[in-house]
């Protein structure tokens, strides 16, 4: 097992982040035609930016 730290890079600002500074943020999206499904956003938990900007991250273009 490697000894290097766990990282995870934020999906709204891009910067690599040690695990206990990321969390996730879990919204339920439909598109178009009614198929629905989960996004999963890592943002910094220390940065309130990130946090709010994760409110309305989305992967995807058209979708709730």
């Amino acid at each position: 097992m490697s000894n290097r730290p766990v990282t995870w890079t934020c999906h709204v600002c891009g910067k690599r982040r040690p695990d206990r500074k990321i969390s996730v943020r879990s919204t339920a999206m439909t598109f178009p035609g009614g198929m629905s499904a989960q996004q999963n956003v890592r943002y910094c938990n220390d940065d309130p930016v990130c946090a709010e900007k994760s409110k309305t991250f989305s992967f995807f273009e058209g979708t709730n």
